[in-house]
């Protein structure tokens, strides 16, 4: 499986931040804005958080807040969310295919967000996995 950069054209659908504090970073980011931010659906686990954007009202557009040094993600296929400006390097009618090899090939139940390891090459193999469970929000 190989990564290649793409132009980052794609539209921004949550946000994924890394390391230690990750969660403790989202919070921070999302305190004091309104509670139906803060009500966006997100999911963390050991050394990561992602919030994701949904429609504020019935028929409005998908928001998310600006989050300094988040990672803008988009949802590539039904389940899968990989960060703006990168693509499986395979055909579109492979990548089902591909993506369910991968889910088996780690035991990873969808949905989940893929990001090549190395950011800085024009293509890599190698892909950190992160499992999505979405909960309600932030807000109480």
């Amino acid at each position: 499986m190989r990564w290649l950069r793409v132009a980052p054209l794609q539209t921004v659908d949550g946000l994924l931040l890394t390391g230690g504090d990750a969660r403790d970073r989202l919070a921070q980011a999302l305190a004091g804005k309104p509670r139906a931010i803060r009500m966006l659906p997100f999911a963390s686990g050991a050394g990561w958080a992602a919030l994701f954007a949904r429609p504020l009202e019935p028929d409005g557009e998908p928001v998310l807040p600006r989050i300094a040094d988040a990672m803008p993600l988009y949802r590539a296929t039904d389940g899968w969310w990989f960060p703006v400006g990168w693509a499986l390097n395979v055909p579109a009618h492979a990548l089902g295919e591909v993506l369910a090899h991968l889910a088996a090939a780690h035991d990873l139940a969808l949905p989940a967000i893929a990001v090549p390891r190395a950011p800085d090459d024009a293509e890599c193999g190698a892909c950190d996995l992160y499992p999505i469970r979405h909960t309600a929000g932030l807000a109480s």
